[in-house]
């Protein structure tokens, strides 16, 4: 009997200095492990804002393309960020909760098209279009890794999660091709989706920048990424897929570390700087792999703007400056493209909203640009109009952005546009 009461009290002494333990290592860690997560989360949740956003403006729904029929330039005046001139555009929420969702798209040989895949994690993890497929047609698969992909001869495409958004832009270059567009538009169709699907989170803001930004984690993922167990057996301490009892004081701790990641976000985004003023996200967009555990860039770029593509399809240097000016490219300065690539320029105010003007200057695109003998090119940016290459400003602050599809993904990473120079 003595023995058996010795053998207890040794067991409850082990049981309660293994829970003092593991209490004071999560005392610890539980700043530095909020922090962490927070950093991984951040994107995501921001990808759940903008999406909850086109649920309301755009009407977007689970599994039903929504499109843009507007004409590019009737969006100039309106309140949006750096609204694309060139392009129509489109999204699509792809929702595999209930099975595989297959997707129809048309040829498209005649302009640049691109369907941008993002996952829940933000990757850019497919393309199909014009630089990805050649901009034949065809029918995708849309699957999680449990799911039997039917075989009917499409394409099989496998994502991270229940969820992804593709983003769909067309170019368009004046209104005599509205109804071309708009037929490829109409073209683009869900063959093949479940009945059901589950919720898609709910956006709010309070909740995210809270300690129960875990739920948007545990609400998004259907599993721990084979490749980062090891992170989420750290994210465990705070509720990230496992269920915990915090008190107010380990609550407090949690706050904090979400409170130092949000600071450090906001300085990463601006240590987005290429060169001579201008700003640009080549290398915090892709792939899984292309990021390779770059959670602060990813969170970075979703600071900077949600849905940048990756290098080898698009990229964006934006430049905030004031005044007039020009921008002068050298021979050897220009964007560095592929034998397909091409390139824009736009103007915006100081918010990157395009306000209209009485000279209908908005843009500038490749095909229209005026260069020297020697290759060079000279853009003017001022009140009155000039001869050549000219956008105008109202004078003051401004933002201008440069926009390079299918760049030479050697280079591009590298590149830095001229200075602008005032006047």
């Amino acid at each position: 009997m003595k023995k058996q009461g010795l053998i207890l009290i040794v067991v409850i002494v082990s049981f309660l200095a293994c829970k003092n333990s593991n209490e004071n290592q999560q005392n610890i860690n539980l700043k530095d492990t909020a922090y962490e997560a927070f950093i991984y989360a951040y994107p995501l949740m921001e990808q759940v804002k903008t999406v909850n956003g086109m649920f309301e403006f755009m009407g977007l729904k689970p599994n039903i393309p929504a499109m843009s029929d507007r004409f590019p330039m009737e969006n100039v005046g309106q309140p949006i960020v750096a609204p694309n001139l060139t392009s129509m555009t489109g999204g699509l929420l792809i929702d595999v909760s209930g099975g595989p969702v297959t997707l129809e798209i048309p040829e498209v040989k005649d302009r640049y098209i691109v369907y941008q895949c993002v996952d829940v994690f933000t990757h850019n993890f497919y393309y199909m279009g014009t630089h990805a497929n050649n901009g034949e047609g065809g029918r995708f698969t849309f699957h999680n890794k449990h799911q039997e992909v039917p075989n009917d001869g499409s394409t099989p495409v496998l994502m991270e999660g229940d969820h992804a958004m593709i983003i769909i832009r067309i170019d368009i270059k004046d209104r005599s091709e509205l109804e071309r567009v708009r037929a490829i538009q109409d073209a683009i169709k869900i063959v093949a989706a479940p009945e059901s699907s589950r919720d898609y989170p709910t956006y709010d803001k309070e909740k995210a920048f809270s300690p129960q930004f875990v739920e948007y984690l545990n609400d998004l993922l259907i599993e721990v990424p084979e490749s980062e167990t090891e992170l989420f057996e750290k994210f465990k301490a705070i509720g990230v897929m496992n269920k915990v009892d915090l008190n107010e004081g380990q609550l407090k701790q949690v706050q904090a570390g979400i409170d130092s990641a949000i600071v450090v976000i906001d300085n990463e985004s601006k240590n987005l700087e290429v060169g001579n003023g201008y700003f640009s996200a080549t290398e915090v967009f892709g792939t899984r792999e292309f990021l390779n555990g770059n959670y602060l860039g990813r969170a970075a770029g979703a600071h900077f703007g949600l849905w940048g593509n990756s290098k080898e399809e698009a990229n964006y240097f934006m430049l905030k400056t004031e005044g007039e000016g020009e921008i002068t490219f050298g021979p050897d300065e220009l964007p560095p493209l592929t034998d397909i690539g091409f390139w824009s320029l736009t103007v915006h105010d100081e918010n990157v909203h395009v306000k209209k003007n009485e000279y209908d200057s908005y843009v500038l695109t490749m095909d229209k640009m005026q260069f020297e003998a020697d290759g060079s090119l000279i853009l003017k940016i001022s009140s009155k109009p000039e001869e050549g290459n000219w956008l105008y400003t109202p004078g003051g602050k401004m933002v201008i952005l440069i926009r390079a599809y299918q760049a030479d993904p050697d280079k591009i990473g590298d590149y830095v546009p001229p200075p602008f120079k005032k006047l």
